[in-house]
């Protein structure tokens, strides 16, 4: 199957070099588009490639012609330079043009994809911040909190309260309510609008590269460290840095983050140079900090640095008036997107939506809604289109008449705290059938935190 996440382009008139690092780049999980001469390699270049292999000497059009057509029409896609020995001066023109690194002929190939996978992860950063900041610069009417209830209305009116401020916000709320939305509206409501609003996603990122995604590093700070490389940080500069699920930052990161918040100062990885960071920080997380801090899984002054503004976004099931606006904001984006007449609902399929809880919130309902839509016929969303799950009657699984006659309601009367901490999580772990992440959301809780309970409350 094509992978266009992972295309990248090889030009280079040796054949024995290009087939080399196909099958080198192959193995790494990467799809190489090989071209034989400059013509080829522009006439191959598309915006979604990750990174460019470019030989500095190629007939018909050389390396440089190639790497100034890069910059100009595809300027997101790093470009690696590959040179003879006695080219290094036109190499070193060409990184002045804008390529990321040069390479020397004979090149260790374990050294070169190693710098691959650096100037691809350069690339997706530089990606990732150039479309969030055109989403911020191009604001959509319709990409906005939908809703008319009074919890909305609240909402949207603290929005405006607090962005023209600079002061840092803690977004909560459970999974899928829309708190990255949130983040950017405050960020387009402030004096920073017109400048980037950079996204770092906590659990994303392998936590041996959030460091270094979050901070930069300096050349040969560690092995693969080809060159410098910001971080998303100094991408923010003077713009928003929206930390998305701030619960899950390593213990070891959090005191650098502090420095960030307390003194708005931070190094590169391996570097000594202490730099400015003239950023507002927006948070947001679906976990209880509380519980983390008293956990000794997040600091406390780190906690009491983000709960500056503290915003709780409600879930959908509290603001369930809001569904038919909801609906139809997101059935019309489908049909724009997918340049089709208008889609509708049927009077049964929006009682269905209206009477369901909505556990994954306005992602579940966005999800639902599309696939629905893919299925319908004569666009018209009827009950059969759902999920099942949206037409079982609400309160059936919670019947007293579907429990069994054998069971009693336990006496919880004199019963401690932890006693009754462990009832609860052993009759959710039974009627989970065992299973920790399902009992954990039935819970409120992450499924680190009933894992740590467990261990507390000695449950096996």
């Amino acid at each position: 199957m094509t992978n266009r996440a992972k295309r990248i382009l090889v030009a280079d008139d040796d054949e024995t070099i290009r087939r080399l690092l196909e099958y080198n780049l192959q193995k790494q999980g990467y799809e190489p588009v090989l071209a034989a001469n400059g013509r080829e390699a522009i006439a191959l270049a598309t915006d979604d490639m990750v990174c460019a292999l470019v030989d500095l000497k190629m007939p018909e059009v050389d390396g440089m012609a190639v790497l100034e057509h890069m910059k100009q029409v595809h300027p997101d896609t790093p470009v690696l330079m590959i040179s003879a020995l006695g080219q290094v001066k036109n190499a070193v023109a060409a990184m002045k043009l804008g390529a990321l690194e040069y390479v020397t002929k004979p090149f260790d190939v374990d050294e070169l994809v190693a710098q691959v996978a650096s100037a691809v992860r350069m690339g997706r950063a530089l990606q990732e911040n150039r479309q969030l900041h055109d989403a911020v610069t191009r604001l959509a009417p319709d990409r906005v909190f939908a809703g008319d209830s009074p919890v909305v209305r609240t909402l949207l009116d603290t929005v405006a309260r607090i962005g023209p401020l600079n002061a840092t916000v803690l977004l909560t709320g459970e999974t899928g309510v829309g708190k990255g939305l949130v983040a950017r509206m405050i960020h387009r409501a402030s004096l920073r609008a017109e400048t980037p609003f950079v996204t770092v996603s906590c659990p994303a990122l392998p936590r041996e590269l959030l460091e270094s995604e979050l901070f930069g590093h300096e050349r040969g700070a560690f092995t693969g460290a080809h060159q410098r490389r910001i971080g998303r940080v100094e991408m923010a500069e003077r713009g928003t840095l929206f930390l998305d699920e701030i619960g899950d930052l390593p213990l070891l990161l959090q005191p650098k983050l502090l420095n960030v918040i307390q003194d708005r100062q931070f190094q590169r990885i391996g570097g000594s140079e202490l730099l400015d960071a003239d950023v507002r920080i927006i948070a947001a997380t679906n976990v209880d900090l509380h519980e983390r801090v008293a956990l000794k899984e997040f600091r406390e002054d780190l906690y009491y640095r983000l709960n500056v503004i503290p915003i709780q976004i409600p879930p959908l099931r509290e603001r369930r008036s809001d569904l038919p606006v909801l609906c139809a904001q997101i059935l019309q984006r489908i049909a724009e997107y997918r340049r089709s007449e208008p889609f509708t609902m049927s009077k049964g399929a929006a009682e269905a939506v209206a009477h369901y809880r909505w556990p994954g919130n306005v992602r579940e309902l966005e999800n639902t809604l599309e696939r629905a839509s893919a299925f319908c016929t004569d666009n018209l969303i009827r009950p059969e289109d759902l999920p099942p799950e949206l037409l079982r009657p609400p309160a059936a699984a919670k019947s007293p008449a579907s429990k069994p006659k054998s069971v009693t309601e336990p006496d919880v009367n004199g019963m401690t705290l932890d006693e009754l901490e462990k009832l609860a999580i052993q009759q959710t772990l039974k009627s989970c059938n065992g299973n920790k992440a399902s009992a954990a959301r039935h819970l409120g809780i992450t499924e680190k935190s009933i894992y740590n309970k467990m261990t507390r409350l000695q449950l096996r």
